[in-house]
């Protein structure tokens, strides 16, 4: 198997980048835009899969091309799942925040809230007020960790070295720090509380990046 390094080629850090936007846009547009959301989240597994030769990504990669196929009525099961899984309005069984896994208190807003915020903050990229999410929402941080890739990637074309081995840094650092420490942890709750093939698929998918990232 294969395995993620951040001095690879551009474009395999676009490939890596383009799961990561995927997966963001899944979470952060909701159970409801599924059938527009599953679609790139599918051609991104199957890029990944090809490149790296993960079996159990290739498997993921056709449930979820099998789930684009769905009709109405299935889709409105995706849905009500996505929402019990994730959203509410009773107590998500999977939240998708790092705080609920990483804080002793196991509750939203906790200290990697804060954490993450100030990351973002040295980025000049300001979540606080812009969002009703919370800064360590799953989609604020693969997005945070795709913008890494793509700052590598800008100082890839420009033979800017110093700028690569600054933004490499930032994401070997975000992603051991934060992503790494909770991503499995959270795969594995949505894993453990669904019977619908489409998360166990995308919790494979989750799995999997914990796996392929080396730090």
């Amino acid at each position: 198997m294969k395995t993620f390094f951040v001095d690879c080629p551009s474009p395999v850090l676009r490939i890596h980048a383009d799961l990561l936007l995927a997966l963001s846009l899944l979470f952060s547009e909701g159970g409801e835009k599924l059938p527009q959301t599953l679609a790139p989240l599918m051609r991104s597994c199957t890029a990944f899969s090809d490149y790296f030769k993960l079996e159990k990504l290739h498997l993921a990669k056709e449930t979820l091309s099998n789930c684009l196929k769905a009709n109405h009525d299935e889709y409105l099961l995706m849905a009500y799942e996505y929402n019990r899984l994730f959203v509410g309005p009773t107590t998500p069984v999977a939240p998708p925040y790092e705080s609920v896994y990483l804080s002793p208190t196991h509750l939203v807003m906790g200290e990697q809230t804060l954490a993450v915020r100030e990351i973002y903050r040295q980025e000049n990229l300001l979540t606080a007020g812009q969002s009703p999410e919370p800064d360590d929402f799953i989609a604020t941080e693969l997005e945070f960790a795709a913008y890494l890739l793509s700052r590598i990637m800008d100082a890839q074309s420009a033979k800017n070295d110093i700028r690569i081995q600054l933004y490499k840094t930032l994401y070997h650092e975000f992603w051991a720090k934060h992503l790494s420490l909770w991503l499995g942890l959270f795969a594995q709750r949505v894993s453990q509380s669904t019977n619908q093939i489409v998360f166990s698929a995308l919790s494979d998918v989750l799995d999997t990046l914990t796996t392929v990232n080396t730090h």
